[in-house]
């Protein structure tokens, strides 16, 4: 009797003929499998290379491939886990499977394979490794990507004043924008003297010093900015205020220079005058009398024999007649 699980039908079953999405899918996973732990071939594992990108914008891992042998596939890996997958099997038209659906829309392989990530975010940091498989070995290129923010809005802030024996001190602080540990602030001095810190005083003398300038810089890995100050533009202001004082008081003294000036020269000229005016009065009063005394002098010519006689007159003082000259006049 025949066994009617044996019977032979005379048909062979029928073949199913894989698709080209089922090949894609299947590639990458062969060779995963293949470079299991099960896998002799020989792995090399390098010093991972340090990659600073900017956030928002895009980084790209640099790739050598080896020239002694032919590669057969690339694997880019994050934090271990394939994100894209290049088969070579044709060089001309290499196949090029992204297997990470969050970033599938951010993912460029560039002409040399090479790995480009765009729009990039904080979370995308962390290890990134190209797995290049050849027919006799296995090599990993390792990466570190690391993402900063662009720095912006540089500030300077200042405390100044004069001090008592005319120096300027001036207190001066440096800010950025969403600082972290990863940014670096620092001086620069003349002379290329740095001063690692945000902070510092300064004290600049402008009686013995030149004009100084102090720069304030901010970086880190992916941008850098810079800002200036002279210490004559901090201290201009306390400086002309000290110039403004200093001219006042020189004006107050000069304005009462000129006042005791002139008051001087007017009270020499009082002097003066009234000197000039009292010798003049005398001498006045000097021809006056002189002029009087000559209309009090009457000359009188008498005809009796050769005697003339004189006689002089004061109406302005009675003195007594003598006997003398009464009795002259009765001669007369």
């Amino acid at each position: 009797m025949t066994d009617p699980r044996r019977a032979d039908t005379g048909r062979e079953a029928p073949h199913t003929r894989p698709t080209d999405g089922m090949l894609c899918l299947l590639l990458p996973l062969a060779l995963l499998f293949c470079l299991g732990p099960g896998n002799t071939a020989s792995q090399t594992s390098s010093t991972p290379l340090m990659v600073n990108g900017t956030l928002g914008e895009s980084v790209t891992f640099p790739l050598t491939l080896p020239v002694s042998e032919k590669v057969n596939s690339i694997t880019w890996l994050y934090n271990g886990t394939s994100i894209a997958v290049i088969i070579l099997t044709d060089a001309s038209s290499p196949n090029i499977v992204k297997t990470n659906t969050n970033r599938k829309d951010r993912l460029q392989v560039t002409g040399n394979y090479s790995l480009q990530l765009s729009s990039l975010t904080m979370a995308d940091m962390g290890l990134y490794q190209a797995q290049i498989t050849t027919q006799t070995s296995t090599v990993f290129s390792s990466y570190t990507l690391r993402i900063f923010r662009q720095l912006k809005n540089l500030e300077m802030a200042n405390h100044t004043w004069l001090s008592e024996n005319g120096t300027c001190e001036s207190f001066l602080t440096c800010s950025v924008e969403n600082m972290n540990d990863d940014q670096v602030l620092r001086w620069e001095v003349a002379g290329n003297m740095t001063i690692s810190e945000a902070r510092f005083a300064l004290s600049w003398d402008p009686r013995t010093s030149g004009e100084e300038k102090y720069t304030c810089i901010a970086e880190n890995p992916v941008s850098r900015l810079s800002l200036s100050v002279s210490t004559r533009s901090l201290c201009e202001d306390f400086l002309n205020e000290n110039n403004k004082y200093t001219g006042w008081l020189i004006s107050v003294f000069a304005v009462i220079f000129i006042c005791m000036l002139i008051l001087g020269l007017f009270v020499w000229r009082k002097k003066y005058c009234l000197r000039k005016t009292g010798i003049f009065h005398f001498s006045t009063q000097q021809t006056q009398s002189s002029a009087e005394n000559m209309r009090n002098l009457e000359y009188v010519s008498v005809s009796s024999g050769n005697t003339v006689y004189a006689q002089v007159t004061h109406p302005n003082r009675s003195k007594p007649v003598s006997p003398k000259t009464t009795a002259l006049g009765n001669v007369i």
